[in-house]
């Protein structure tokens, strides 16, 4: 796809206005070209999925997608060409679908990924290993939805964030991250106040006692 002198010049002006770095012809080509690139891939995905939505219209249980490899939004497990499922609720196995259309997981994890924990985040956020987290599922210390392999032992574990308010994700960005850190800053605030009201019930007490030595020193 060529790209007009015109347009160069033009990011060559946008680049230098916004880093302050003036780039030559080729360099400003290179990442015009790129840019352009990427935006293209952007524009075929989006068209992609525009595409899928207009036939799911006409088949609304949903199809196989038969065009390459995907991975499915809830295990992240690749596979196969014609084996991975696209309907109302995005790209799936069939394992993961089955548990949504069941209602042993809720459908809204397909599509608000960072509204739960799958396993391996468990581990790489809160240092609890898979075999004490399984302990924990059990035991209903940790509470997971559990999608069933066809032989019927866990296939993959969902923790939702709503709930195990106890597990904190370090990134602040987190609604569940902002909320602990709102939490935490009443509780300090709160204690804060405390002490300075404590505080200054003492310093009164004192200049009271002090007042009354003085009172008493009079006489």
């Amino acid at each position: 796809m060529s790209i007009s002198k015109e347009r160069i010049d033009d990011f060559k002006e946008i680049f230098k206005k916004e880093y302050g770095k003036e780039l030559t012809d080729a360099e400003a080509y290179e990442s015009a070209h790129n840019l352009l690139g990427f935006v293209q891939v952007l524009y075929d995905i989006h068209r992609k999925e525009v595409q899928r939505k207009y036939r799911l219209r006409k088949e609304p249980q949903g199809f196989n997608l038969t065009d390459g490899i995907y991975d499915c939004s809830i295990c992240r497990q690749q596979q196969p060409e014609g084996q991975i499922w696209y309907d109302k609720w995005g790209i799936t196995c069939s394992t993961c679908r089955k548990a949504v259309q069941t209602g042993v997981v809720p459908s809204f994890i397909c599509n608000q990924r960072h509204s739960w924990y799958p396993m391996w985040q468990i581990e790489s956020n809160f240092g609890i290993k898979w075999q004490r987290a399984r302990k924990m599922a059990r035991e209903g210390t940790l509470k997971a939805k559990i999608v069933p392999a066809e032989n019927g032992n866990p296939y993959e574990y969902i923790f939702l964030k709503k709930e195990n308010p106890e597990l904190v994700d370090p990134d602040r960005s987190n609604p569940c991250r902002k909320s602990w850190d709102r939490n935490q800053n009443k509780i300090a605030k709160a204690k804060t106040k405390e002490a300075r009201k404590k505080a200054f019930a003492e310093w009164e007490a004192e200049q009271k006692r002090i007042k009354k030595l003085k009172n008493k020193n009079r006489f």
